[in-house]
């Protein structure tokens, strides 16, 4: 079963990106490479239109990106 996430949930994590890619001077195709994703899910994550699962989640857990 899925979770649905909230709007609030999704700018957040919209947010946090962009200011990890900002930080850390990477294109948005870098970041993808580096998750294992596409550039469109990095694009729609970023907007808030759509929420990453959860094992995109742990990955950016156990990259620390968020710390």
């Amino acid at each position: 079963m899925s979770k649905r996430h909230s709007k609030k949930d999704k700018q957040n994590l919209a947010e946090k990106l962009r200011a990890y890619r900002n930080k850390h001077n990477i294109t948005q195709e870098e970041l993808a490479r580096k998750l294992g994703v596409t550039v469109f899910s990095i694009n729609r994550w970023e907007t808030g239109k759509h929420y990453p699962t959860a094992s995109v989640i742990k990955l950016m857990d156990m990259l620390k990106m968020f710390v």
